[in-house]
């Protein structure tokens, strides 16, 4: 399983709307593989998705989360945005070090 960010702009006047978590996960399918997905505003116009993927690889894990993301951008089940960038959050190295240590 792979945690997959998908960071999205609001194309305005669109802004994030407060049911965004319900609307995102009702456009999912179970042919998705997404165990969990996690909705992140930032502000009124930025916001993540954190996608819990099941994957073979990290790369196929991002590719198939920006293809959920295209598919609920289109569908409406997301608000008119811009996809900005999708990928595999990096850890901080002292976070890093102690969980090694």
């Amino acid at each position: 399983m792979y945690l997959v960010h998908a960071r999205l702009r609001t194309v305005p006047p669109a802004e994030v709307p407060c049911d965004l978590r319900e609307t995102a996960r009702a456009g999912l399918s179970p042919g998705d593989r997404v165990e969990h997905l996690a909705v992140h505003p930032q502000s009124t116009e930025h916001f993540t998705l954190g996608f819990y993927l099941l994957s073979d690889s990290l790369e196929d894990a991002e590719r198939h989360a920006e293809s959920v993301c295209r598919r609920l951008l289109a569908a409406r089940s997301l608000p008119a945005a811009r996809l900005l960038d999708v990928g595999v959050p990096l850890m901080p190295m002292p976070l890093l070090e102690r969980r090694t240590a």
